[in-house]
């Protein structure tokens, strides 16, 4: 099904908020590269005399400034991409999983240690 891009437009302004908001968390850098698609992008839509894409690119550009200026005043921190949620998860997970072993260790009675044959020629003949 194929939407027009004057519909693009009127939910690209209706969700203006959402998108900026969301596009503040992303890093500067991010940022940049989408301005620069962009302006690809609109490049190609002047060439090709195409009017309503030009005005979409336009909404999207002007709401990634806004996004920039919003995060560099409001000091919004970059979102952690997906790799470093999942270091966390794991780190989350060995960290419980270490404190369920000490629990478990405390609760444990001693074992008996096994006694240690020093230099018992018998356990090399094995190799």
């Amino acid at each position: 099904m194929k939407v027009s891009n004057n519909s693009r437009i009127q939910e690209a302004l209706e969700n203006a908020e959402e998108n900026i908001a969301f596009l503040a968390t992303l890093s500067d850098k991010k940022l940049v590269e989408k301005l620069d698609i962009i302006h690809l992008q609109s490049e190609i839509a002047i060439q090709k005399k195409q009017t309503t894409s030009i005005g979409l690119l336009e909404v999207w550009r002007t709401q990634v400034i806004e996004a920039r200026i919003y995060k560099a005043e409001n000091n919004i921190p970059d979102a952690p991409n997906k790799i470093e949620i999942a270091i966390a998860d794991v780190e989350t997970v060995v960290a419980k999983s270490e404190e369920r072993i000490e629990i478990l260790e405390e609760m444990l009675p001693k074992s008996k240690k096994r006694k240690l044959i020093e230099n018992d020629d018998d356990q090399l003949s094995l190799f």
